[in-house]
């Protein structure tokens, strides 16, 4: 069994559209009352071997990895593939990979950037306010740090429509991009205090736990053997899983797949019963009902409510 921990394999379809996709906007005063405020969004693949940073942004943006920058806003940069360095203020460099979210707050010097010998995978929002500024102050309160999540389907979920919106503009987009922001601080900090509770140096297996759950989340796998592998017990893999993701190996993974189905009924015409060979099920049945048990709504109904 080949555990894969750098090597991301991410179902959200429409991300592979944004290998190289940013945005800035302008302050705008009806923004200021709203407390929180979306400035920036981006997402970059960065392959191996290429130079770090890339594509274009405003010069209040840039940095070079000799001078580095000091930026005006919050930021948070969330890593999908690869590993890199990052590096601020008064510490010393630190190493970052695939699950470590970045929380940059504004007047702290930094710089970071990919291995190039793998490149990485980020995603990051810039955002200010009122608002936001009480909730860093309350809930973030030290300065710049890592945060090792892990993979966390939701946080990437979350990521992703804030992209979305950020492309696609519709109307009110930047009051919902606020909202979503504070989901995103809410989900980081519940990752993080879940991370915490977990003893014994055993962060780095339940991320190798959850990585292979992600690459093979459409078929059997033998959990047991995964403990095995990791050097746990079956009780104990089972104990710690379920500390660090609130959900068992088993939970988590159906979790993967029912996510996979509602992007494969969003984003494909294929039918039900090819969606649930797709993923693994046995049965068409089976998977219509547990999809309505975690969703709501059949996969029918969940298709037909995306069309009207």
């Amino acid at each position: 069994m080949v555990l894969q921990i750098d090597v991301l394999i991410l179902f959200l379809h429409k991300m592979t559209t944004l290998d190289l996709f940013s945005r800035y906007l302008p302050v705008e005063p009806s923004l200021l009352d709203w407390g929180m405020y979306v400035l920036d969004a981006g997402h970059f693949d960065v392959p191996a071997g290429s130079s770090y940073p890339v594509g274009k942004h405003p010069e209040e943006y840039l940095f070079s990895w000799e001078n580095g920058r000091v930026l005006e806003e919050f930021q948070m940069v969330y890593l999908s593939r690869g590993h890199g360095v990052f590096e601020c203020q008064d510490k010393r460099p630190v190493k970052v990979k695939a699950g470590d979210m970045i929380l940059l707050r504004p007047g702290v010097w930094h710089r970071y950037r990919p291995d190039s010998e793998v490149g990485w995978a980020e995603s990051w929002v810039g955002f200010q306010g009122e608002y936001a500024q009480r909730l860093m102050e309350k809930f973030f309160p030290s300065q710049s740090v890592v945060f090792h999540l892990g993979h966390d389907e939701e946080l990437l979920r979350k990521m992703k429509y804030v992209l979305e919106l950020m492309r696609e503009a519709p109307l009110g987009f930047r009051q919902m991009m606020a909202g979503e922001v504070v989901a995103l601080l809410a989900r980081v900090r519940s990752l993080a205090m879940r991370s915490s509770k977990v003893l014994g140096g055993s962060e780095e297996k339940m991320d190798k736990a959850r990585y292979h759950l992600l690459a093979h989340a459409t078929e059997e796998i033998d959990l047991e053997d995964l403990a095995s592998e990791l050097g746990l017990s079956y009780s104990r893999f089972r104990s710690l899983f379920r500390k660090q993701t609130g959900r068992s190996p088993r939970q988590y993974q159906l979790d993967i797949r029912i996510n996979r189905a509602m992007d494969l009924l969003k984003e494909s015409q294929r039918t039900v019963t090819e969606i649930s060979e797709i993923l693994g099920f046995s049965a068409v049945y089976y998977f219509s009902r547990l999809f309505k048990q975690r969703v709501g709504q059949s996969p029918g109904q969940f298709r037909k409510g995306l069309q009207q």
